[in-house]
């Protein structure tokens, strides 16, 4: 039957260049059922066709519907139809799916990154019309977002510091003759009209887009944080994370992948030492008691990091999950963070470092937290009886719990835990939290000082809250008349050195604590950071 030009929508991917000489049946995954179809030759290109074995088969549902009519209903079936069709053009494999055909394939054999890429290549950037985000706070969060017309990535509340861009949708760029482009991950899919002949012409076309940079004019905060997706990739980055497990690696950091509360922790243990309560995350503890000889990315999956709370009550987190490491390879540096690898370019890194190099440490001088042995277990200092013990040391106002209504946050908030008479506003939060309440304690210094800023209604509610603490303090927060340049914010983390403290942040972090420090600095406050190191009590 002879082929004529028609509009057709593709979705494609592109072999990894290892694989370039392996055979097309190598490309498919392991349990795939298919019957391969050879090209016919007169179309020109060296290529095999995959078709799925599929069978009908009735519906989940069928059972209920031939319930309600009393029979079994005949006309009730399902058939997927799937196919593949690899593609060999100047040594480069494409491959063409049908149907659910990219179900068939090993995708660990394709460029993880040329649907996306090729995508933001294709694209007019003003055309978007939906992205994929993987944004990374304390508890990750997966977005998708739509817009009635094409617009600008900035519509959609793209956060280039925090977001991982995953799928976009769009028209093409002026010179790009494809229609209805999308692409994430390692899939491109986009329309066109074509003949059959012309598909090595559109494999190379494809493979030129790829390999472009235009995408860097108006997507290139796409490469500052990507998320390792491909098997291959991720069992290297598990071998190398394995091999500093059983190096006992001091940079690995076991911490919490979420957000709990801390006033109500006893303390931690792990799988082995279940019976050794810590009052915080104490990573060598586990390091320790792993055997080098034994121990797998598996065994590391199945070992636990308990919490133990004050009513004696026993949670887990997998430790795979918890693990927190930083992996340098030469320009790309590689982070596990929430069970999941991510790739951080190095220069968005350096980026990050400068910034945070011009945060400086605070004046004030805290004393350390205390840690002390009871009843045969290890205990340190709440966050509440430090923010006590230091209101009275240092002769500032106790705001901590302090709640002040406001009328543009879902609940009311806390204009800080402590407030001296020179108008430094101190946030407090526990290192043991790890990446989660660090970044908890940035944001919420950052909201406390917007709205104070921005808010009357709120500075009015702020200053009923600061009389009933000290009648003087009320006028520490005017009315009318605000300045920003009189206030400073102070992040203060307890349990880590104050001449390291910024040092010994994590990646995500870092890169929260530089977001705001930039926010607020352009809004006229002055932004510190402090440590608390932990010190043996008196007596203890």
């Amino acid at each position: 039957m002879p082929d004529r030009t028609q509009y057709r929508y593709l979705n494609t991917l592109l072999a990894k260049t290892d694989y370039r000489e392996s055979d097309f049946r190598d490309f498919l995954s392991a349990d795939a059922r298919v019957t391969e179809l050879e090209v016919l030759e007169q179309h020109g290109f060296d290529g095999a066709l995959y078709i799925k074995n599929s069978q009908e088969k009735r519906p989940r549902w069928a059972q209920l519907v031939d319930s309600i009519v009393g029979r079994e209903v005949d006309q009730l079936s399902n058939k997927s139809s799937s196919a593949v069709l690899l593609v060999r053009v100047d040594g480069t494999v494409l491959a063409f799916t049908f149907g659910y055909g990219r179900f068939l394939l090993n995708i660990g054999c394709f460029e993880q990154d040329f649907g996306l890429k090729t995508a933001l290549n294709t694209l007019n950037h003003q055309s978007l019309r939906s992205v994929d985000l993987h944004t990374l706070e304390d508890q990750p969060i997966q977005k998708k977002s739509q817009a009635t017309r094409g617009s600008e990535a900035s519509v959609f509340g793209v956060d280039i510091f925090r977001d991982v861009l995953r799928a976009v949708t769009g028209s093409p760029r002026a010179g790009v003759a494809y229609k209805n482009i999308s692409g994430g991950d390692a899939v491109y899919s986009f329309g066109l009209e074509m003949l059959v002949e012309e598909l090595p012409q559109i494999a190379a076309d494809l493979l030129s887009y790829y390999e472009m940079e235009h995408y860097k004019d108006s997507f290139g905060w796409v490469d500052n944080i990507r998320r390792v997706k491909d098997s291959a990739s991720i069992s290297a980055l598990d071998e190398s994370l394995l091999d500093a497990v059983k190096g006992r690696d001091a940079s690995i950091v076991v911490t919490l992948p979420e957000i709990i509360e801390w006033d109500s922790v006893l303390g931690f243990s792990f799988t082995r030492s279940k019976r050794e309560l810590s009052p915080t995350i104490d990573t060598a503890k586990y390091l320790e008691n792993v055997d080098p000889d034994s121990v797998s990315i598996d065994s590391i999956r199945r070992d636990r990091l308990y919490i133990t709370d004050i009513h004696d009550n026993e949670f887990g987190h997998s430790i795979y999950n918890c693990i927190y490491f930083e992996l340098d390879s030469g320009d790309i540096k590689n982070v596990i963070f929430g069970g999941n690898w991510y790739e951080i370019d190095k220069s968005f890194m350096s980026g990050i470092d400068a910034t945070l190099a011009l945060i400086d440490l605070s004046d004030i001088v805290f004393p350390g937290v205390e840690i002390w042995e009871e009843d045969e277990k290890n205990k340190i200092e709440t966050e509440g009886d430090y923010n006590q013990r230091v209101a009275g040391h240092l002769g500032c106002h106790l705001l901590d719990k302090r709640l002040v209504k406001c009328s543009k946050t879902t609940s009311p908030i806390e204009l800080c835990d402590l407030l001296t008479d020179e108008k430094q506003l101190i946030h407090v939060k526990h290192r043991k939290g790890g990446s989660a309440g660090l970044s908890h304690l940035f944001a919420q210094g950052s909201v406390s000082a917007e709205v104070m800023l921005g808010d009357r209604a709120f500075r009015k509610e702020a200053r009923k809250v600061l009389r009933r603490v000290d009648p003087i303090a009320r006028d520490l927060v005017p009315i009318d008349g605000l300045k920003s340049a009189d206030f400073e914010i102070v992040f203060l983390i307890l349990g880590d050195a104050n001449a390291s403290v910024k040092e010994n942040l994590p990646f995500f972090s870092k890169v929260n604590l530089t977001r705001v420090y930039e926010n607020l600095s352009q809004r006229g406050f002055t932004v510190k950071i402090a440590g608390a190191e932990t010190l043996a009590r008196d007596g203890a």
